[in-house]
């Protein structure tokens, strides 16, 4: 039997992708690509933007215009998004499956319909250098314009023994880098006795030999400086890299959102942060044509994310999501669709030059890059601090290690350098 995954979304859809991956193989199951003819597609799904349910339904489609005999399962938030408004895809063979516990789930259909055996391994077998492990699921923070807590509710929280022995499983198979991932990753351990994401991040550190660690994204209002403090202090083992969301720096749209800080508090956190690591990484998301962002909002948004100087910025319009607070607004306050693609662009370009600036600030200096694939030659992969860096004169079997690199080039897009010795 040939089955097709694809995962859109967030690292935890992924982290859950990988575990059903595993079960298929171990089953004797033939993995292949989505692109290719396949007798069960699986879609595991998001439905964070409009844009995310628009890959959906557009995959749906693919999947069964390769085989239009095949089954496809579609798993994730998309799926609990349509059942919630009571939607069903037109397609005949789209199974809709919306546990909170997708991968079982996924295993009782096809034990069901096709008398296949499938069984969870402990751990997803590792099929890189990197590998998500989630550790957190679920989000009750309700900002305005969000879905996911109506889709992934209430905090369930991984025991700490479980995630170390992943960790330590995923080392002894040659991972170099794990990224802890979680729905609302700040708030792990919230629903467990004593123990907090710093308390498991220095658990994982003392208990494993060589292998970094990098976090998927924290909310800002979940960090404070006795946390930063412990873990700037774990050195080289953790990636000098903090993704936090900011989503506006206008300080009315910010309260509008419901996120929780000022554009203040705000700053004075990256101050903190970059007081304890000077060449940490900071990126950020960044929604634009909220409704009722006038061209003021905006403009604190632009000066505010050039005052920060973001490392990256992932910049997008505002998607409204029936059901939130922010979809009825958007029915009396929305922005012009033209409008808000001008703010994006200009977005973009600040965000483009903050890159090339944050990278340039790296020429002449060695950073650790972890090789994640080689052609002709040159290689790329990922430093510590998140650049993307191109590797020249790059040998098939370093991929998978982590290399000093000197980098002698760089632009927004990344930076290119050779390895050095010594």
């Amino acid at each position: 039997m040939r089955i097709g995954v694809k995962t859109l979304g967030c690292k935890v859809n992924q982290a859950e992708s990988d575990f059903l991956l595993s079960a298929f193989r171990k089953a004797g199951l033939e993995v292949v690509d989505f692109e290719e003819v396949a007798d069960c597609y699986i879609i595991n799904s998001c439905a964070v933007t409009g844009e995310a349910e628009r890959k959906t339904r557009q995959y749906v489609r693919r999947a069964l215009r390769k085989n239009p005999e095949a089954l496809v399962l579609l798993i994730g938030c998309c799926a609990k998004a349509w059942q919630r408004r009571g939607y069903r895809p037109l397609e005949e063979r789209v199974v809709l499956l919306v546990s909170d516990q997708k991968e079982k789930e996924v295993c009782q259909f096809f034990a069901k319909h096709w008398g296949i055996a499938l069984s969870l391994p402990p751990f997803p077998l590792p099929s890189r250098s990197r590998a998500w492990v989630k550790v957190e699921d679920g989000c009750d923070h309700f900002c305005s314009f969000c879905l996911v807590p109506y889709l992934r509710e209430g905090v369930k929280s991984r025991s700490p023994e479980d995630i170390l022995r992943e960790v330590q499983y995923l080392e002894a198979q040659g991972v170099q880098e794990v990224v802890l991932c979680g729905t609302n990753l700040g708030y792990f351990g919230r629903d467990l006795q004593s123990v907090t994401l710093i308390d498991l991040l220095e658990l994982l550190v003392q208990n494993t030999r060589n292998i970094r660690f990098r976090l998927s994204s924290l909310e800002p209002y979940l960090l404070s400086r006795d946390f930063l403090c412990r873990f700037f202090a774990l050195g080289t083992r953790i990636c000098p890299h903090l993704h936090l969301p900011l989503q506006s720096g206008s300080d009315r749209i910010l309260a509008k959102m419901s996120r929780g800080y000022s554009s203040k508090e705000y700053e004075a956190l990256v101050m903190t942060v970059r007081a304890l690591c000077p060449h940490v990484a900071i990126t950020t998301d960044v929604i634009v044509g909220f409704p009722g962002e006038e061209e003021e909002d905006f403009e604190a948004t632009v000066r505010f994310c050039q005052t920060i100087g973001f490392s990256r910025m992932h910049v997008f319009a505002f998607s409204p999501r029936p059901g939130t607070r922010a979809f009825e607004w958007g029915k009396r306050e929305d922005i012009p669709k033209p409008e808000k693609e001008r703010r994006v662009r200009r977005l973009i370009e600040v965000g483009r030059e903050l890159s090339r600036r944050y990278h340039q600030s790296f020429v002449g200096r060695r950073l650790e890059v972890l090789v994640e694939s080689c052609e002709n030659g040159v290689g790329m992969g990922h430093s510590e601090n998140y650049i993307v860096v191109r590797v020249e004169n790059l040998q098939g079997a370093w991929i998978g290690k982590i290399l000093p690199v000197l980098v002698e080039g760089a632009d927004d897009t990344g930076a290119w350098g050779r390895v050095v010795t010594g």
